[in-house]
């Protein structure tokens, strides 16, 4: 039997039947992410998204907001604060705007 809340609308965490983590979100009954991995992937996608949405609201210029990212983060695991750098670089080579990549906090290992 899975353990935690499910809905289908909002964010889901929850553990499967098969023992796995799962960080999900479904906005009017359909799914928007399913990102399953293990406890410590968990607790990076909630505190991520958490400080992500908390630095959107408070800090206005971009480099700034990552860089408090990366420091809220940082004091919470700092593999999860280079973690967010990596995946943000990621996302930027992904969406063409590797550019962007110069706005991201030095993590002494090349993005």
């Amino acid at each position: 039997m899975p353990v935690g809340l499910r809905t289908n609308d909002g964010l889901n965490i929850f553990v499967a039947d098969d023992g796995s983590y799962h960080f999900t979100f479904y906005e009017r009954g359909k799914l928007g992410f399913d990102k399953k991995g293990s406890l410590d992937d968990l607790l990076y996608w909630y505190c991520e998204s958490i400080v992500t949405r908390q630095a959107a609201k408070q800090v206005g210029d971009r480099a700034e907001r990552f860089k408090y990212e990366y420091q809220v983060l940082s004091h919470l695991n700092i593999d999860w604060a280079k973690r967010n750098v990596r995946e943000t670089a990621a996302m930027f080579r992904k969406y063409s705007q590797p550019e962007d990549i110069a706005l991201l906090p030095d993590i002494g290992e090349a993005l």
